[in-house]
């Protein structure tokens, strides 16, 4: 199993995480949705970044949301925010996704799914990046199973981090715990006892085309998705190709 935080259009390294926690054991993985983890308003939780061809290469999307101490499954959306007191923040999101990336090999594949969504992004933070993600996986050729946090009657309120994942891998019975490579730095090991293997995934980011001159790392994961079509493996160097095009997947 693997877990992460219900993020905002996130980054590869998210997809790739999700796309090891079922390629790495001999049954299925479970990528369990840590919606239990506090809001952090400089995380990534509302807001991720696109290629632009102006000022450092990129821009910031958020997702106008109450800014409060709270688990992310309980942050709402500002529904009617405004961007510059104009323009609603969805119909932002979409003109800006679409002035960047309508030239890209992909774009017309699959730009009406996120145009879809987010025609109805709803009230809660959560729900809206998970109908994203989901997306996104689908697009990706991705099928593990994604559950929540809440979803398997775990105690909130846990003090130890280590102590909570091992009690995750349990809960789902799995016996490897897929880490972020940030884990390396704080987990405790002896927490998972001798029936739940730590393997870190080691991600090193990919490189392939984009819109623009130039390669911007740790964008949002629709950059890949709009240029190459699908998920560039971790430190693949990537050439669009014909072959690039007949490996993308219909969503």
């Amino acid at each position: 199993m693997a877990a992460h935080q219900p993020n905002f259009l996130p980054y590869l390294g998210f997809f790739d995480k999700l796309k090891l926690t079922d390629e790495m054991g001999t049954e299925p993985g479970t990528f369990v949705i840590r919606d239990d983890c506090q809001y952090v308003q400089r995380d990534f939780h509302h807001r991720n970044r696109i290629r632009t061809n102006t000022g450092e290469g990129w821009m910031w999307l958020y997702v106008p949301v109450e800014h409060k101490m709270a688990p992310i499954r309980e942050i709402q959306i500002s529904p009617d925010k405004r961007v510059g007191g104009k323009e609603y923040w969805t119909k932002y999101h979409l003109r800006m996704i679409w002035d960047n990336y309508r030239r890209t090999p992909f774009f017309d594949r699959y730009y009406q799914g996120f145009a879809d969504i987010y025609s109805d992004p709803g009230d809660s933070l959560r729900e809206f990046n998970m109908r994203l993600i989901r997306f996104i996986a689908r697009c990706f050729g991705i099928g593990t199973e994604i559950i929540s946090f809440y979803d398997l009657g775990l105690p909130t309120n846990g003090s130890d981090a280590s102590e909570t994942l091992a009690d995750i891998a349990r809960a789902v019975g799995a016996d490897v715990y897929l880490s972020g490579d940030g884990g390396k730095g704080y987990l405790e090991m002896a927490q998972f006892g001798s029936s739940i293997r730590v393997q870190f995934q080691n991600y090193e980011h990919p490189v392939y085309p984009q819109r623009y001159s130039g390669f911007r790392p740790y964008m949002s994961a629709i950059d890949a998705l709009f240029n190459v079509g699908r998920i560039p493996l971790s430190g693949e160097r990537l050439q669009l190709s014909s072959e690039t095009a007949e490996t993308a997947v219909a969503p």
